[in-house]
């Protein structure tokens, strides 16, 4: 039951934290200023994608159905794994306190748009193999 409604920031706890672990190891060791930098990063990252998503924050968005979620999430080592190699990448080549301010951002939204390839991949073969539609569940 818990890993019914909190699935998918399950899957961005541990893109984040490994994300931050990355950057530590490859950017540079995190000061107080690059762990703010962080925060701003994945912050930023959030609110772009909710004032996105919620087209300004006029429209709700629609949820799934419990069982595509299983499925999607299920599949969620693809975008931690995508999350937290943007993360590695930028700590690699940029370095210092611009990695630590790009890497939670960019990750976030990798690891939230890789997630969403996979709630869409979930509810095709949910549709595809199952009985029913999805959503009438």
């Amino acid at each position: 039951m818990s890993a019914r409604n909190n699935a998918l920031a399950f899957g961005y706890s541990i893109t984040s934290t490994a994300s931050f672990a990355v950057l530590a190891k490859t950017a540079s060791p995190a000061t107080v200023g690059h762990i703010f930098m962080f925060v701003i990063g994945a912050g930023i990252a959030f609110a772009g994608v909710n004032a996105l998503v919620t087209r300004g924050f006029r429209s709700r968005v629609d949820t799934e159905p419990p069982l595509v979620m299983a499925l999607a999430t299920s599949l969620s080592i693809l975008s931690i794994s995508a999350g937290v190699g943007i993360a590695a990448l930028l700590g690699e080549v940029i370095g210092g306190w611009l990695a630590w301010l790009l890497g939670p951002l960019l990750a976030t939204w990798t690891y939230l748009g890789v997630a969403a390839l996979e709630v869409a991949t979930a509810r095709t073969l949910h549709i595809t193999v199952g009985d029913e539609d999805p959503s009438e569940q």
